[in-house]
């Protein structure tokens, strides 16, 4: 004899639309954790952007924040002389506003790391000194698109 299902989700199985409901909840919630352990939602506090960025942008990027959150493919990334934009992918982006974070407040931090694929690491927010670390080769064309405005190079302490 096999044997029953609790009856709670023998009672969901029923309710189709509470299944949906329960997973769109969870995905919030997820994506709203990561912000905050990723330093995201720290860095929306002071450099929130809520018009449109007109510097060149770069799509489906990806960058590691901190405590290891990584976001492949997803990064929004933009940059001019008024500073570093940052945005998620519309799908992710519950507690992951788009950032505008001007060059006086972005560290670069000297030398690539990584064994193969050469990484660079910014600090965001001389306050919340939030690392991301993307490509040396994005890093290298925000570089370019910064001009001037791009922050000189930081030893990493």
């Amino acid at each position: 004899m096999q044997p029953r299902p609790p009856a709670w989700l023998d009672w969901l199985g029923n309710h189709p639309p509470l299944i949906f409901l329960f997973f769109v909840a969870m995905w919030a919630l997820t994506l709203y954790v990561l912000g905050v352990i990723s330093g995201w939602e720290v860095l929306s506090k002071r450099f929130r952007f809520k018009g449109m960025f007109y510097g060149e942008t770069w799509l489906f990027r990806s960058g590691r924040m901190r405590f290891y959150v990584y976001y492949g493919n997803c990064l929004s990334v933009g940059a001019d002389e008024s500073g570093l934009y940052l945005a998620v992918f519309p799908i992710f982006r519950i507690g992951h506003a788009p950032l505008l974070i001007p060059w006086s407040e972005v560290s670069v931090m000297s030398g690539d790391k990584g064994l193969i694929f050469k990484k660079r690491e910014l600090r965001l927010g001389h306050q919340e000194s939030i690392p991301l670390r993307i490509s040396a080769s994005l890093a290298e064309t925000l570089r370019r698109s910064a001009g001037e405005a791009w922050p000189l190079e930081s030893v990493a302490v």
